[in-house]
């Protein structure tokens, strides 16, 4: 008799409530949420009676049950170590021992963890607490008035955002940060405040990106101590924060981005106008014209279609032949294509592709076999699709130096490492600059300085700018200009590495490999090195920290080209002996792939164009 009289008064309470648009709260998924519950079914009718005298917290409390049936949270010892490792991450700045480090990488805690139901363990009391403060948020500030019941049960008054274990986040972050959006800001534009606070954050709560581990979401409570992650968690956290305050907010994001080898998520909150904002929490500031540049093919939010938010609509006409059946739209990952979104056909017969970001590449799939059911495409900023079809009567000559594009994160990396100071000395006392490393017009792996000076040197001082952290990938010292004559050295003094960790030490400046690196714990401290004899020295070759895709000496090729319904064909495979690879046999227009059989993960397809390659990228 009492869950009747319970049901029945939500019945009642749907139908008299709220002159708000109600979210539609489903009663087969309320029984389902109930019953799921079990022996904790008191605690989640006991929330339902303490709101019996108040319809629309009673029906915010309906919206949260009923939603309940598929929340759950996952525990293993195997997550709690790679937590701690995370912990310790980020306590060290981002850099954790490479054995801790390569043994948790490897760890996948899907299909081994437990699942625990929020709907069995959830308390009344949290429930309770969590609606009230809630309301609290949405009524205390100005932009609380623009928004509906339905923006506030979407955005605003969910406990969790996805499988975390249920916290006391919204309490902690009010209590922290309703203080600081007083002190900031007191007026009514939530654009603004937004703004501020992403502000404030970067200033005083800097996130450390790491995507070494996998692991559920970690919950706010502990991204507020130890604000570490990939884009999950700076988008969770800024989630909690926002919502905190009042300022209905979620997440977007895209499936899969040659561009980084991965999804990717951005917030979004509601303006009072109405329209979603994005925002990227330690990128960028905050405005209502910011515009999110990432290659995203699609995008979406919570399984719907929002890339009309960021492109204009557009239907683009797939280059296929009339009547084919529908199936995948995707885009390259070394591994496979990787299905982003959906083609269909026409009433016409012509496959098509609603809302598709133009200016990229990409595959039609087959939706069985997810094998290529044409050629692959590019999409111009007209809408219109273009085939890359390969042309075998006509093969053109290419040469080769990169594997992947040159991302801006990487320009950024390599201008970082500018005005670095080089002083010789010949008795370590005495010092006289004899050259400064900069990028140079065109960013390359290496770095060469050229010396003037007709004097001997035992010691050569690198010394970077007076906030800036020496690295160093590799470092030759030469007799001769043409970089045959090489000198060996010894480092004579240096400071501590990052967090003293020894894979980052400085024997690894010189150790002639290029995907280790000294990296320096003291900015602005010089590094000393000490050559075997007094020798002139004429020419220094300095690599800073880089990706490593630059085409190598003595790695193994493979080139392609895509060849529509066959996939991919081989166009042979070479040692490369010098920093470039070149190929006569390439059909020309095609689509290619430069695949390297020695090392590294990232690798993207490209057009040979105009004697350039190119790819499709914007980060």
């Amino acid at each position: 008799m009492k869950t009747f009289n319970v049901v029945i008064l939500c019945i009642i309470v749907v139908l008299t409530a709220c002159q708000n648009q109600m979210p539609h709260v489903s009663q087969r998924d309320m029984k389902s949420t109930l019953a799921l519950a079990g022996s904790n079914r008191d605690e989640l009718e006991r929330v339902l009676e303490h709101y019996q005298d108040d319809p629309q917290k009673l029906a915010a409390a309906r919206y949260l049950i009923a939603d309940m049936k598929d929340n759950y949270y996952l525990v293993s010892d195997g997550i709690d170590s790679v937590n701690a490792a995370l912990v310790t991450t980020s306590l060290q700045e981002g850099f954790l021992e490479r054995n801790r480090r390569d043994r948790w990488m490897a760890y996948r805690y899907e299909g081994t963890a437990e699942k625990i139901y929020d709907a069995q363990t959830v308390s009344a009391e949290y429930l309770i607490e969590n609606i009230d403060l809630a309301f609290e948020s949405w009524q205390r500030y100005p932009w609380g008035k623009y928004y509906d019941f339905e923006d506030f049960c979407n955005y605003l008054l969910p406990y969790k955002i996805g499988d975390e274990k249920p916290d006391n986040w919204r309490r902690i972050y009010t209590e922290k940060f309703a203080p600081v959006l007083d002190s900031l800001y007191k007026g009514t534009d939530v654009v603004v405040a937004v703004d501020m606070l992403q502000h404030y954050l970067q200033d005083n709560y800097p996130f450390i990106y790491n995507n070494d581990f996998s692991y559920p979401r970690v919950g706010g409570e502990f991204l507020l101590e130890y604000p570490i992650g990939a884009c999950r968690e700076e988008t969770d956290f800024l989630t909690y924060m926002l919502r905190s305050l009042g300022i209905p907010a979620t997440s977007d994001g895209y499936i899969y981005s040659p561009d980084s080898f991965l999804g990717h998520n951005w917030n979004v909150f509601l303006d009072t106008t109405g329209v979603f904002i994005p925002t990227e929490i330690m990128r960028t500031g905050v405005s209502r014209d910011w515009k999110n540049s990432r290659t995203k093919g699609k995008a979406y939010r919570s399984g719907e279609d929002v890339t009309s938010m960021y492109y204009p609509e557009n239907k683009v006409i797939l280059p296929m032949k009339r009547g084919v059946k529908g199936g995948f739209i995707s885009v390259f990952s070394m591994n496979g294509w990787i299905p982003i979104g959906v083609y269909k056909r026409s009433l016409t017969g012509r496959a098509f592709v609603s809302n598709l970001e133009t200016g990229h590449i990409y595959q039609p799939l087959d939706p069985d076999t997810r094998n290529p059911s044409g050629y692959a495409f590019y999409v111009d900023n007209f809408n219109k699709a273009h085939a890359l079809i390969p042309d075998v009567e006509h093969p053109q000559k290419v040469k080769l130096t990169r594997k992947h594009p040159l991302t801006k994160y990487w320009v950024n990396k390599s201008h970082e490492m500018d005005s670095i100071a080089i002083h010789g000395s010949a008795d370590g006392k005495h010092w006289e600059l004899i050259g400064i490393s900069n990028t140079g017009d065109k960013i390359e792996r290496t770095r060469q300085i050229f010396v003037d000076q007709n004097a001997l040197y035992r010691y050569i001082s690198l010394t970077p700018p007076e906030k800036t952290r020496l690295n160093i990938a590799e470092l030759d010292f030469y007799r001769d200009v043409d970089c045959t004559g090489k000198i060996r050295c010894i480092a004579a003094e240096a400071p501590a590495s990052m967090s003293n960790l020894s894979e980052y030490a400085i024997d690894k400046a010189t150790d002639g490999k290029n995907l280790t690196r000294y990296e320096s714990g003291t900015p602005g401290a010089a590094c000393v090195f000490e050559l075997e004899l007094p020798s002139e020295v004429s020419c220094i070759v300095y690599a800073p920290r880089n990706d490593d895709n630059y085409v190598s000496p003595g790695d193994v090729y493979e080139l392609f080209y895509q060849d529509g319904v066959n996939g991919w064909v081989s166009l042979g495979v070479k040692t490369a002996e010098d920093w470039c690879l070149e190929y006569d046999n390439v059909p020309a227009g095609a689509l290619l792939w430069l695949h390297n059989h020695t090392k590294g993960v990232e690798e993207q397809a490209f057009r040979w164009d105009n004697g350039s390659q190119i790819f499709c990228y914007k980060l």
